[in-house]
């Protein structure tokens, strides 16, 4: 039996049934294909399917989300990471509304000059959308097809190439969706279930050069992340319980969030820059807690102030109750919240 018949066998029987996959084929909605496809970089498909599920529900298709605020996108990404993702998703949305009438180009040239659409993406869109025969290179397929093959370090245009000669012309979209299957729950970067794996009768890897496989199973250890060092403040009015909320520059970590006022993140822990209004409410203050959180690549310790202010506090923001900002938070500023 040909390779690709034995992967869409499999993946008839098995696929996961995910909320943005479409069953019926006539009726895949190329919204949703590109909204998980956006989500999914660089996040578990576990961790995405909540966010998805909240977002379409408030975005149900391109032009509500091209009519919405940044503010109100960025409240329903708050804790998915990657925000910029987020600022790319409703840039691409006003584009596609306005050059495209609301329907996305099953040009493969064109979607890769929208933003935020990179190959892989503007790949995934056509095989599993409109069923162009395209290759979405991830990591998964990368593994995947290179095991299969035998053939390790290559470039991405070889293993493409490697692909597209089983890429069936009938059923491109189903046939890289059952590969980052596999590659998922079988062909894992480490500890790959090779023994069980459904199509380990035709992976030459597995077959004839098995001590490749044990390579990956070597776990690397990673160099140590920096550490970062920064101050932020809750300023809470004396007579009610609104702290200041601002929002974080949209360029960089966090970008566009709502957050508490915050100084810089610097390096040296005793050198945190603070500007003078901050220096003059934390004069007489003490630390009230501190907060350690993880970024891809580097570790933060925030220093967090508790101040409570009579006075207009000279800094452009909005006072908020805990309870109606929350939602808006990122996961760092959640952790902060949480020390109200």
């Amino acid at each position: 039996m040909d390779t690709n018949k034995i992967i869409l066998n499999w993946y008839d029987l098995e696929k996961r049934s995910l909320p943005w996959r479409e069953p019926n084929k006539n009726n895949i909605d190329v919204y949703k294909v590109w909204i998980s496809e956006i989500m999914l970089q660089q996040t578990t498909v576990t961790a995405v399917i909540p966010y998805f599920k909240k977002f379409i529900s408030r975005f149900p298709n391109i032009n509500i989300l091209a009519e919405s605020n940044i503010e109100d996108v960025l409240t329903y990404w708050a804790g998915l990471g990657y925000y910029s993702r987020a600022r790319n998703l409703h840039k691409c949305s006003k584009q596609i509304v306005e050059k495209f009438n609301g329907i996305f180009p099953n040009d493969i040239e064109i979607l890769i000059k929208l933003p935020g659409i990179g190959d892989y993406t503007a790949s995934a869109i056509c095989a599993i959308a409109y069923n162009q025969h395209k290759v979405a290179l991830d990591v998964n397929v990368r593994r995947v097809i290179t095991r299969i093959n035998n053939k390790h370090n290559l470039c991405n245009t070889s293993i493409k190439k490697l692909a597209e000669n089983i890429l069936p012309l009938d059923r491109p979209g189903d046939f890289n969706e059952a590969i980052m299957d596999i590659g998922s729950k079988y062909c894992k970067s480490k500890f790959p279930k090779c023994s069980i794996c459904p199509i380990n009768n035709i992976c030459k890897t597995f077959r004839f050069n098995k001590s490749a496989l044990t390579n990956f199973n070597t776990i690397k250890t990673s160099k140590n992340k920096i550490t970062r060092y920064g101050n932020c403040y809750l300023i809470k009015k004396k007579d009610d319980n609104k702290f200041l909320f601002v929002r974080r520059p949209n360029k960089g970590l966090l970008g566009g969030m709502l957050s508490f006022p915050s100084s810089l993140w610097v390096l040296d822990k005793n050198d945190i820059p603070n500007d003078k209004l901050f220096e003059d409410l934390i004069k007489h203050e003490n630390i009230k807690d501190y907060i350690h959180h993880t970024f891809s690549h580097f570790n933060l310790i925030l220093n967090v102030y508790y101040i409570i202010v009579i006075n207009r506090v000279d800094i452009e923001g909005e006072w908020l109750d805990i309870g109606n900002a929350r939602g808006q938070l990122p996961s760092l500023m959640k952790k902060v919240a949480n020390l109200v």
